[in-house]
C-alpha cells in the first residue's frame, strides 16, 4: 500500500511540475534557501539568545541524525523516484537511495531543537522542514515516505541531543563558558537571567 501510494503521489506532483514549469525554479530557489540559510539562522538565534545548549544540542543531533540516516539506509533500499518512473530529475542527484530522506532529516533536527529552546521562534524551523520535505518531492529526488522517514529520524536526533545537552553537568559547564563569553551574560542583564526585563521580553515573543 505504501509504495504504491508513494508511486502515485510522486507521479502526481511531477506531472503537475511539468505542467507548471515556471513555479520549477522558484521551488529550488526557496528549497535550497532553507538549506543554507537554516543553520545562519540557527547560529544567530542562537547568539541573539545568549545559549549554548541550543547549539550543542544541534551538532550532537545532526551526528545521530546522520549515524541514523546511514544506518536506516543500510537496511531499506528503495530506488528514486526518477530512476524507478524514468523521467528526469528537475534537480540533478546521483541515481542512488532514496531512503531515507537525509536533507529533511537534518532540518528536522533544528526544527525539535529550536522549539526545544526557543518556542514559537523555533518554529521557523519547523516550516523550514516542511519545505525542504516538499521541494526534495517536487524535484523527484525523493518520496513521501522518504521525507517523512527523515523527519522522524531527524525530530529523534534533535530531541536526544536536546536532553543529552541538557545533563546537570553539562548545564553547569554551559553557564560557566557563558558567563565568560563577549557577550556576558550578566545578572539581571540577558535572557539568561529570568529575573531581567529582556528575559520577560523573549518569554512573552517566544510564549
Amino acid at each position: 500500500m505504501i509504495p504504491t501510494f508513494d508511486h502515485w503521489s510522486s507521479q502526481a506532483l511531477h506531472a503537475f511540475a511539468i505542467d507548471h514549469a515556471w513555479l520549477t525554479p522558484g521551488v529550488i530557489v526557496v528549497t535550497a534557501a532553507f538549506i543554507f540559510l537554516c543553520p545562519v539562522a540557527f547560529i544567530v538565534v542562537g547568539v541573539c539568545t545568549r545559549r549554548l545548549r541550543p547549539g550543542v544540542a544541534g551538532l550532537v543531533g545532526l551526528a545521530l541524525t546522520q549515524w541514523g540516516c546511514h544506518e536506516a539506509g543500510r537496511i531499506t533500499y528503495v530506488t528514486r523516484p526518477f530512476v524507478a518512473m524514468h523521467f528526469t530529475p528537475l534537480y540533478p542527484h546521483p541515481p542512488n537511495n532514496s531512503f531515507p530522506s537525509s536533507l529533511t532529516a537534518f532540518v528536522a533536527v533544528a526544527g525539535v531543537v529550536g522549539v526545544l529552546a526557543w518556542r514559537r521562534r523555533g518554529l521557523v524551523f519547523v516550516a523550514g522542514t516542511a519545505i525542504v520535505a516538499f521541494g526534495c518531492m517536487y524535484v523527484g529526488v525523493h518520496y513521501l515516505s522518504d521525507v517523512i522517514a527523515g523527519a522522524v529520524i531527524g525530530a529523534a536526533g534533535g530531541g536526544v541531543a536536546w536532553l543529552i545537552a541538557g545533563l546537570p553537568p553539562l548545564t553547569r559547564a554551559f553557564n560557566a563558558v557563558e558567563r565568560r563569553l563577549p557577550w556576558g551574560r550578566n545578572p539581571g542583564n540577558s535572557p539568561g537571567d529570568t529575573r531581567s526585563p529582556e528575559a520577560a521580553r523573549w518569554r512573552a515573543a517566544s510564549g
